[in-house]
C-alpha cells in the first residue's frame, strides 16, 4: 500500500490491525512511487484523496500510462470516483481518460451510492467476461459482495474530457459537482 500520509497509516496500524504478513506499506506520492517502481500488479487501485479531492496529477493520461505498464498481462486499474446523483462529469472525464490507455473500461456504480469504481483491463474483456467471473467465486465473504453488486456493473460507452498532465481540471469539477448538489439536491 502506498500511502502519502504518515498519520494514515499509524490511524490503521493502531485501530485497524494494518499489519497484514503480505501487507507492505510505504509512505510516499502514489505516482512518483509507481514512476520508480519496477514490479508488475495484477490489481492497483487508486483511492487517492484528500476530501473532496482526487489529485489531479492520478488522472491523466499519463498516470494510468505508467499504471498500465505496471500491470501484469491480465491485470486492471481501479479507481474510486465520487459523484453526485446527477452529475457523473468526474466519472466520465476519468472513464475516457482509461480509454485512451486501457482497451475497456467498466463502471460499478450501486445504488444510492456517491461512488463509483472504475475498473479498466490490459487486455480486452467484455461484460460477459465479468459475468462468467463472478459466478465462478465461490469464497463467502466474496459471494456477498459479488451478490450484492449484480446489475451495477456496466461496460462504459460514453463521452468525456479526456485528462492529461497539462490540462486535467479535476478540482473544477468537483468543485461544481458539489455546487450543484448543494444548491439544487441533483
Amino acid at each position: 500500500g502506498i500511502e502519502i500520509d504518515p498519520l494514515v497509516v499509524e490511524v490503521g496500524e493502531r485501530f485497524f490491525d494494518l499489519r497484514l504478513p503480505n501487507l507492505t506499506t510505504v509512505i510516499a506520492d502514489g505516482r512518483a512511487w509507481l514512476q520508480r517502481d519496477t514490479g508488475r500488479y495484477d490489481v492497483l487501485i487508486v483511492d487517492a484523496y484528500r476530501q473532496p479531492y482526487i489529485p489531479f496529477h492520478m488522472t491523466t493520461v499519463e498516470f494510468f500510462s505508467q499504471a498500465r505498464d505496471r500491470l501484469s498481462d491480465d491485470g486492471a486499474l481501479v479507481v474510486n470516483v465520487g459523484h453526485s446523483p446527477t452529475d457523473h462529469r468526474l466519472v466520465d472525464a476519468l472513464a475516457a481518460t482509461l480509454r485512451e490507455v486501457f482497451p475497456s473500461v467498466y463502471v460499478v456504480a450501486p445504488d444510492g451510492s456517491f461512488n463509483s469504481l472504475l475498473v479498466a483491463t490490459r487486455r480486452p474483456t467484455t461484460l460477459a467476461d465479468y459475468e462468467a467471473r463472478a459466478q465462478a467465486v465461490t469464497d463467502p465473504r466474496l459471494r456477498g459482495i459479488v451478490d450484492g453488486l449484480a446489475g451495477s456493473v456496466t461496460a462504459w460507452q460514453g463521452t468525456g474530457l479526456v485528462l492529461t498532465d497539462d490540462r486535467a481540471p479535476v478540482e473544477q469539477m468537483t468543485d461544481q459537482i458539489i455546487l450543484r448538489y448543494v444548491l439544487t439536491g441533483h
